[in-house]
């Protein structure tokens, strides 16, 4: 059975067989009622490989991690953004293939996937400024979207949240609350969003009316990395009475190094994490700290994509949503 079978039967032609199997317009009510109730009669199914010979397109994007499977499964924020990057997709009729290129010679197995046509498009969500396959994906004109990372590479389109505002909103909150000595204790500048959120950090310090003394230090996101930083700011003099940090992992284990000095939180140092995933809520005390809009991050980044693949003209290539800060009991006013 094929499609022009199917259009035989239904005496319509097979471009329109293929508009009502594709979700399109331009198919009356009752025709399309009548093909849909011809093809579910026969069990047929487009033959994929027929389409993307006709079409030219896989209706497959790929999602590119430059890390290894484990590390993309275990990360905090990814699954969340995954999960709502390929619903949008798999709404729209698109698959989803998970990509890791963890090494220089993995990039070229994602370029020969673009080339053959295998995908489609492009979703880079953890991307740099200096990540060389962004260039390279624009060379072979592969449609491609970056979440976390605001791409000045024209033709790219990205989706990011308010770091900055939200690391400012954090800072103007623990100078309001009376913190005169803060630091943030920041992930690795190499990270688009960190750079924002030391932005944010300092433009509060800088418009800030009274007297406060302001330091960064910058971590990795692993939480034993992040306690020896931690005990380092806990052991200098004067300690600070504010430490915002990059992440909730990072903010656990600040917790931690305060517990192990005697200090009480938020009594002598108050604490605030970014990303607001579950650990917050199970902190001691719980985890101030700022929520990103993961779920619609990843709908954006599906939805743009897609419209570049199709030749829509996206309404916005870049996309900036708001950010949300969840006062707990780690940073509570006095």
């Amino acid at each position: 059975m094929t499609i022009r079978d199917i259009a035989e039967l239904a005496g319509v032609s097979a471009a329109t067989v293929s508009r009502t199997m594709n979700g399109k317009d331009g198919v009356g009510q009752a025709t399309r009622a009548r093909i849909e109730r011809l093809v579910a009669e026969h069990q047929f199914t487009a033959d994929s490989s027929a389409q993307q010979l006709s079409t030219g397109r896989s209706r497959a994007i790929a999602v590119v991690f430059p890390l290894h499977v484990s590390a993309v499964v275990m990360h905090p924020i990814y699954p969340a953004l995954l999960g709502a990057l390929c619903d949008a997709a798999e709404g729209a009729g698109y698959d989803v293939m998970l990509l890791t290129v963890s090494s220089p010679d993995r990039i070229g197995h994602l370029i020969d996937a673009v080339l053959r046509r295998r995908v489609d498009g492009v979703v880079l969500p953890a991307a740099g400024p200096r990540d060389r396959l962004i260039h390279d994906l624009r060379a072979v004109g592969a449609p491609t979207v970056v979440i976390g990372h605001r791409s000045t590479v024209d033709g790219v389109g990205w989706v990011d949240c308010t770091h900055d505002k939200a690391a400012a909103e954090l800072t103007r909150m623990m100078i309001e609350g009376g913190r005169r000595n803060l630091t943030l204790l920041n992930g690795p500048k190499s990270v688009s969003a960190c750079r924002l959120r030391s932005a944010g950090f300092w433009a509060a310090i800088k418009e800030a009316k009274q007297r406060v003394v302001a330091t960064e230090v910058e971590t990795e996101w692993e939480a034993d990395a992040a306690l020896v930083r931690a005990r380092e700011l806990f052991a200098a003099k004067p300690r600070p009475t504010a430490v915002l940090c990059g992440s909730d992992t990072i903010a656990a284990s600040c917790l931690e190094a305060a517990r192990e000095v005697g200090l009480s939180v938020p009594g002598d140092v108050a604490v605030t994490g970014f990303d607001d995933r579950s650990l917050g809520l199970h902190t001691t005390p719980t985890l101030t700290s700022v929520q990103m809009p993961l779920r619609e991050t990843g709908e954006a980044a599906a939805q743009l994509l897609i419209a570049m693949i199709e030749g829509d003209p996206p309404k916005r290539r870049h996309v900036v949503l708001p950010t949300r800060v969840v006062v707990r009991e780690s940073a509570a006013l006095p």
